[in-house]
């Protein structure tokens, strides 16, 4: 039985060393975190509070044949929604979080069971072999979640170091430049209208407002660069950061699923 016990903690450190870890702190992205957009599913927590917790919060006073039928029953949902979860070949932080959570529940109920088993162990030799291969599959599943999301970690790596790559530095006169032949817009980053731009370029010389509105984009010109230049930075070192956890992210799976 110390085997089985050996098994369970094991899983619970694997998933300690992932929870524990700050790779998994959202706040870093929380103004990015749906640049790329992984169609996840929109069902609410409290949903998922009634799957799973409707299926763990069984009482340990059963009989030893039905705590093995009902902590099954648990494996079942957490494979159901881990399964979900990575149908986009990845887990997002919340994802994470909801499956490490429902694991580390699988986990302390499976101790509360060996507890009552090691009570009679040649009595519920039975039950204790099914136990064991119900945490082997458990172990299995987390292993083959981990996985396959540390490829979908590796892919966004790549995805944010080329929208990092692809956010362009202005200097003062670019962008001064842009502004004053009436295409601000563009240089804020919004997309390029050839057309607006000539319309507007063209009501200027004939309604004669030209020195009027050279003046204004002049100085808006002025007074916005910096704060166009902080955006693209901020922009910039969102996706590079956004990278790097993708990056540790991938690696902790690794780490854990490769063992």
């Amino acid at each position: 039985m110390s085997f089985l016990k050996s098994a369970v903690n094991q899983v619970g450190r694997d998933m300690g060393k992932v929870i524990s870890n700050q790779i998994f702190d959202s706040s870093h992205s929380t103004p990015y975190r749906r640049v790329l957009s992984n169609n996840t599913d929109t069902r609410t927590r409290g949903t998922f509070q009634t799957d799973f917790e409707k299926a763990i919060n069984f009482q340990i006073g059963h009989r030893p044949s039905t705590l093995i039928s009902k902590i099954s029953g648990v494996y079942v949902v957490i494979k159901n929604e881990a399964n979900r979860y990575i149908s986009d070949g990845y887990l997002d932080t919340s994802e994470s979080n909801e499956l490490f959570y429902m694991m580390n529940q699988f986990n302390n109920k499976v101790d509360d069971i060996c507890d009552i088993l090691d009570i009679d162990e040649v009595s519920y030799k039975n039950e204790i072999n099914q136990l064991k291969a119900l945490v082997d599959k458990m172990n299995n599943l987390f292993n083959e979640i981990l996985s396959i999301s540390a490829i979908g970690c590796r892919e966004r790596e790549k995805e944010h170091k080329i929208e990092a790559k692809n956010v362009k530095s202005i200097t003062f006169l670019e962008y001064l430049g842009f502004n004053m032949i009436w295409m601000g817009n563009y240089a804020r980053g919004k997309e390029k209208s050839i057309l607006n731009t000539v319309l507007a370029n063209i009501a200027d010389l004939v309604t004669v407002t030209f020195p009027f509105t050279r003046t204004y984009l002049f100085f808006k010109g002025v007074f916005t660069y910096s704060k166009e230049n902080k955006r693209r930075n901020t922009l910039k070192n969102a996706h590079i950061k956004l990278a790097e956890l993708e990056g540790k992210r991938a690696e902790t799976y690794l780490s854990i699923s490769n063992k």
